[in-house]
């Protein structure tokens, strides 16, 4: 009986008598990216929002809003350049980033700096090639270079934050919101849009 069910639902298709299934649109994820919307005025986003040259910083297109969430940046071609997080305010024109209130950065140089201040300094520098993580719970944000942990946590991060970098000098960073390197810390996930957060 099916059989001929699906025979006489082909056969209606072909002669569109009214009884051909209409075809589900499939809903696309947004990806994770920089956004062209929160750039510096000197900066160039290509590859989809996943590369970052030129002068100046980006912010993510979302907030981090989950309890743990992880992301990556591949260093592709030496200068100066930071990793961190930053808010809706942070000074995406001035280099480096972390000389306001609303940026928190890991350097080119090895200092973390945040509001004007050098938090840590970090004596593995990271080279050409090299991966860093970056992981956030609201409570530390902590640095990995290719896959070890720093041990220069971050932790008066406050309010609303995006992935934020910055590049001048000829740096190149791709940044990765998923298909890790390297494996997150234990209990840490991709950066989610908030209404992925609201559907698992």
């Amino acid at each position: 009986m099916a059989n001929i069910f699906c025979c006489f639902r082909g056969c209606a298709s072909f002669l569109d008598l009214g009884f051909a299934t209409p075809a589900v649109p499939i809903k696309k994820q947004p990806m994770i990216a920089l956004d062209q919307q929160q750039i510096g005025q000197e900066v160039v986003l290509v590859k989809e929002g996943s590369r970052i040259c030129g002068t100046g910083g980006a912010l993510g297109n979302t907030p981090i809003m989950q309890d743990k969430a992880y992301f990556e940046v591949r260093l592709q071609q030496s200068g100066v350049w930071g990793i961190g997080l930053g808010s809706e305010k942070a000074d995406l024109n001035s280099v480096p980033m972390g000389k306001d209130a609303d940026s928190w950065v890991m350097c080119s140089d090895g200092y973390l700096r945040h509001n004007k201040e050098e938090m840590h300094h970090i004596t593995q520098l990271p080279q050409e090639g090299d991966t860093i993580g970056v992981s956030y719970n609201h409570i530390e944000l902590n640095f990995y270079l290719n896959g070890q942990k720093l041990d220069c946590p971050f932790t008066n991060v406050r309010g609303q934050v995006y992935p934020a970098v910055y590049v001048d000098e000829g740096a190149v960073l791709d940044i990765v919101f998923d298909n890790f390197l390297r494996d997150p810390p234990p209990g840490f996930d991709k950066i989610m849009f908030e209404q992925s957060l609201l559907e698992t």
